[in-house]
């Protein structure tokens, strides 16, 4: 068979429920150049591995691989290996992808071919947004930004260059963010590989985003949360500043770092499962990491006032737990009067 134009790969892991109608949505797309999909059953207890070979016995652009229970960062490393096509994207077997959505993204990497073209998402399976290859090119400095937007930290909305990306790995050893990282160790090949890359940040939405199921990974609870933050949040920093990020860019960057490392830190108060003693002693350290101090140094220096400011740098459970939990049950009103109370009582007039 001849080199596809793109090989999707779908890591699965008890994905009997939606596997199909996210192998249909890969297998729909009308690609010129041809199509290649890769499943990686990553051990699944439930019948996702005999979905998977029924899927490949009915078309054969259908790949499949069965592995251990080695984790999504291995089934993705493996499923790269198996790709023999031009571009790559990756899609999770609780998402789909939309219809044409493969087509747009090439048709925009071939008009502009400098490009790491990049996407939105929906959540909205009958999302009537128009799919098309219209977007707009940014330049590598936008990168701070792409975060913040929700554009950069997934690898499921990307086109990448096989050839290059199958030179990295997704770290196993990372228990959440691994795609963070794999992201920006491709954004550092690209300055290398192509010193005139550049974002292509296409409008439509391509991908289906299922955020339906409780047991995403992001909504449960990593006892290693902050200590992994802080590497993912310095590799991140350290790739913006060399990619000479706005000021204005770095500022909401560290004021949204210190939010998630914050309320991953009250997280420990509510969810971690020790005793309640082990508990504060876990957000205690949390609160005196060295990281976090270089960060309130840095926030207190941009002049760029957080919420959880304050309280971070009294080291307070009592005010950062207040805090957050007025905020994750719904009394705006509270968290509010603290955060403008601190606003005024410390920082005065600088710049929010």
């Amino acid at each position: 068979m001849s080199q596809a134009a793109v090989c999707v790969v779908v890591p699965v892991y008890n994905a009997a429920a939606t596997l199909d109608r996210c192998v249909q949505s890969v297998v729909s797309q009308q690609v010129t150049g041809g199509l290649q999909c890769v499943l990686v059953n990553d051990g699944s207890p439930d019948n996702s591995g005999a979905l998977c070979d029924a899927w490949a016995a009915k078309d054969p652009r259908v790949q499949v691989l069965h592995q251990g229970d080695l984790g999504v960062s291995m089934a993705r490393n493996n499923g790269m290996a198996l790709a023999d096509s031009e571009f790559l994207v990756f899609l999770d077997s609780d998402d789909a992808l939309r219809p044409g959505a493969l087509q747009a993204a090439l048709d925009a990497q071939h008009a502009d071919p400098d490009a790491f073209v990049v996407w939105n998402h929906t959540t909205d399976a009958a999302d009537p947004a128009p799919v098309t290859q219209d977007g707009a090119s940014l330049p590598p400095a936008k990168l701070a930004r792409l975060w913040l937007d929700c554009y950069l930290p997934m690898p499921w909305n990307k086109l990448y260059r096989t050839a290059l990306a199958r030179t990295l790995q997704f770290d196993k050893s990372f228990t959440l963010g691994e795609d963070l990282q794999f992201v920006l160790d491709y954004v550092a090949l690209l300055q290398t590989a192509q010193p005139l890359w550049h974002f292509r940040q296409l409008t439509a939405p391509l991908t289906f985003y299922d955020c339906s199921s409780g047991g995403s990974l992001s909504h449960r609870y990593h006892t290693d949360y902050c200590p992994v933050w802080v590497q993912h949040f310095t590799k991140l920093n350290a790739a913006a500043e060399a990619l000479h990020a706005p000021a204005e860019d770095l500022h909401l960057l560290h004021r949204t770092e210190l939010r998630f490392y914050a309320e991953g830190a009250a997280d420990i108060l509510h969810r971690d499962p020790g005793t309640p003693a082990e508990r504060r002693r876990r957000a205690a350290e949390a609160l005196r990491a060295p990281w976090l101090r270089t960060l309130l140094r840095t926030l207190k220096a941009e002049k760029s006032y957080s919420p959880y400011y304050l309280p971070c740098l009294w080291r307070s459970l009592t005010l950062l737990n207040a805090m957050y939990t007025s905020k994750i049950y719904g009394s705006s009103w509270l968290f509010g009067k603290l955060d403008w109370a601190g606003y005024y009582l410390f920082l005065g007039k600088r710049q929010r």
